[in-house]
């Protein structure tokens, strides 16, 4: 609870109850913490506390270890007041970077609030409602555009229309789709592929918002009238409905090209045989075609539904958690599926932000959104004075079809008020400018129209933009997620700028740090092990192509003669390239000299740590040659090397000395008798 809340609690308080009874709340309620002018009470650290750090305490904890926590919490709060005072006080919360990214926050956290909530209530039952379900469909879709012309919209639907019964009356959906793509535009011929309708598996938000009200609404093996949405006329046949997968699924498969087997159906039910007397499905799907999951139980993991071939979705949706289909045939070949796991679908209170968010973004966003801005009209007293807009219709040029209109280039003034808020008055003028600011390329439709659709849209954004502005006024909750996201904000830009910034470029104190500080690391402290290297060596890696064009003992004899008489790597390299064949290549044999850490390198073996000649053989007959040169002990890293360690130490030290002048400066106390009276 921020001072000026308490404060008016205890107005408040102080008009209600009698001088004792305010002494009574204030006792059972003490003061904790003092910072500065600022007062924390014990409710509001309780608070504070159970949020961050009370709901981790382990049931068992004993009231001393639960004591301890209170009060090194309280005393870690307490600090973090002084930031947020000394933050205020030096203009943080004022910076422009802040006052940007802040804004970014709170129009998402406001969006879910400029929404009619009764619709929105709705929507977000229709969305879990139709949630539970995937649904698999194919579409036809006639494109005209949002903002087409009447004449041309019609021709459209009539186009759709015809389509709609061909496909309704039974023929064939897919020789319908082909002859509307082949009988489009000049009659061109398209080349149609089967998937080229076919949508696969999908559910709510995954389609336009009419496209998949429609798709819902559908029996399995019926076709939808025709469907308007911002891309067209869709015809739509829904194909299957599946209940209870959601989100991801992980499976193993079996999958049997047709191709490649004299007979892929006998092979498959072979293998499904084999299952049901007990095999590993892991072992027979190293008999599958599909050579990117053979090798590992056929297993696809974390997959949409929209990843997976219908007829894999359909057949999972039948099965539980480690159960296995039949043989089922699909364009592919022959396949067994088997469900390893599956998403469920969550409680509604946990989807309903998920859902809010969506629709902002989404086409049934806008119904609740004009429905709301309708409603913050009436509750604000927002009025819409009936001004004429025929001049503007004879001003707006048809450019502004080809997103082009510059209005600063006419002398157009009308200052006739359009809209009227309690703070504001919006004009002609403003609409213009509205219009202007949001035209783009679109069809050309009658201007008295367009600039009567720009006109309700501009009515709706600024009876919105009003009600965005009174939030912090009707929501409290509202107004303490923008406090806290303020507050965090700039606490991150502070610590940024008082602490981590300022310890990387104070190079003087990180030296003196770092002398002073590494002098105390010890091989005996596993604290110190990160400042320390491990054991290094320095190699020489030889790597033969092939064991055929130089045997391996050849080449060993060689690298460790050179080794013993210490020769180089290119001494040595040399000598093993001479007894190649003269037809091979000297890259058949390469060099490389590294040096490398232990527990950090894949060179070396665990039993190969001391100085010698090691040979490590490939199962495809290429072979290495390590010489281990020399191993070097484990020694303290430079500063170079263990920056990232010090410079974390250096930071938590430059922290610690302004959390001290911080708790000095705003004369931080803590009522450690009271916190110890605190039972929890």
């Amino acid at each position: 609870m921020k001072i000026h809340k308490i404060k008016a609690c205890i107005a408040v308080a102080a008009l209600l109850l009698s001088g004792f009874g305010v002494h009574a709340q204030q006792a059972a309620d003490p003061v904790v913490i003092e910072v500065g002018n600022q007062q924390v009470r014990q409710s509001e650290l309780m608070a504070e506390f159970n949020k961050n750090v009370g709901y981790r305490l382990s049931p068992e904890a004993t009231f001393a270890e639960r004591q301890q926590a209170l009060i090194e919490y309280a005393e870690l709060y307490a600090t973090f007041l002084a930031k947020v005072q000394d933050a205020h006080e030096r203009g943080f919360d004022t910076m422009a970077r802040l006052q940007r990214e802040l804004l970014h926050y709170r129009k998402d956290l406001a969006a879910p609030y400029l929404i009619d909530s009764t619709e929105l209530r709705r929507l977000v039952r229709e969305a879990y409602d139709r949630n539970h379900y995937s649904l698999w469909a194919k579409q036809i879709l006639v494109n005209v555009n949002a903002m087409a012309t009447p004449a041309d919209t019609l021709l459209a639907y009539n186009k759709a229309l015809d389509l709609y019964r061909r496909a309704a009356a039974g023929e064939d959906f897919d020789s319908v789709t082909v002859s509307h793509i082949r009988g489009g535009v000049h009659g061109l011929m398209t080349p149609y592929t089967p998937d080229m309708n076919d949508l696969g598996y999908f559910t709510v938000f995954e389609m336009v918002y009419p496209f998949e009200t429609a798709a819902y609404g559908l029996k399995v093996g019926e076709v939808s009238k025709p469907v308007r949405s911002q891309y067209g006329y869709h015809i739509i046949k829904l194909l299957d409905r599946v209940e209870g997968l959601f989100g991801q699924v992980s499976l193993a498969h079996i999958w049997l090209r047709d191709k490649d087997h004299n007979n892929a159906q006998q092979d498959i039910n072979n293998i499904y045989k084999q299952l049901e007397e007990g095999g590993e499905f892991s072992a027979m799907a190293r008999l599958s075609d599909d050579r990117s999951t053979s090798q590992s139980g056929g297993v696809i993991s974390n997959a949409q539904l929209s990843q997976l071939l219908p007829e894999y979705v359909h057949q999972l949706s039948k099965l539980q958690d480690g159960e296995y289909s039949k043989p089922f045939r699909t364009d592919f070949g022959w396949h067994i599926v088997k469900l390893l796991r599956h998403d469920t679908l969550p409680s509604t209170s946990n989807m309903e932000q998920y859902y809010k968010s969506r629709m902002t973004r989404d086409k049934r966003g806008e119904q609740s959104r004009s429905a709301f801005a309708a409603a913050t009209r009436s509750k604000y007293g927002i009025t819409l004075p009936a001004a004429s807009l025929e001049a503007l219709v004879k001003e707006v040029p048809d450019s502004v079809f080809r997103g082009l209109w510059d209005p600063s280039q006419s002398n157009f003034n009308d200052e006739s008020p359009i809209v009227i808020t309690p703070s504001q008055s919006y004009t002609v003028n403003d609409l213009a400018a509205y219009i202007a600011r949001n035209q783009q390329k679109e069809n050309k439709m009658l201007m008295q129209n367009y600039v009567q659709q720009k006109r309700d849209a501009f009515v709706d954004s600024v009876s919105i933009v009003y009600a965005d502005s009174q939030l912090e006024k009707e929501y409290p909750e509202f107004a303490r997620l923008v406090g806290e996201y303020r507050r965090g904000l700039m606490i991150f830009n502070y610590n940024d700028a008082m602490i981590w910034t300022k310890a990387k470029e104070d190079s003087i104190g990180f030296d003196a740090f770092y002398k002073r500080e590494s002098v105390k690391k010890s091989l005996d402290n596993p604290d110190d092990s990160v400042f320390f290297f491990n054991l290094r060596a320095r190699v020489s890696i030889y790597d033969v192509s092939n064991a055929d064009v130089l045997p391996a003992d050849v080449a060993m004899k060689i690298v460790k003669k050179a080794y013993k008489a210490g020769k180089g790597s290119s001494t040595t390299v040399e000598r093993l390239r001479k007894k190649l064949p003269k037809q091979v290549d000297a890259d058949a044999v390469q060099v490389e000299v590294r040096f490398i850490e232990r527990f950090r390198q894949q060179v070396l073996k665990e039993g190969e740590w001391s100085e010698g000649v090691y040979l490590h053989q490939n199962a495809d007959g290429a072979y290495r040659i390590i010489a281990v040169e020399e191993v070097l002990p484990r020694t303290l890293k430079g500063q170079k090397e263990a920056r990232g360690y010090y410079l974390n130490a250096w930071q938590n030290e430059v922290e610690q000395q302004l959390d001290t002048t911080l708790r000095n400066q705003y004369h931080v106390k803590l009522n450690y008798d009271a916190l110890r009276a605190i039972s929890f």
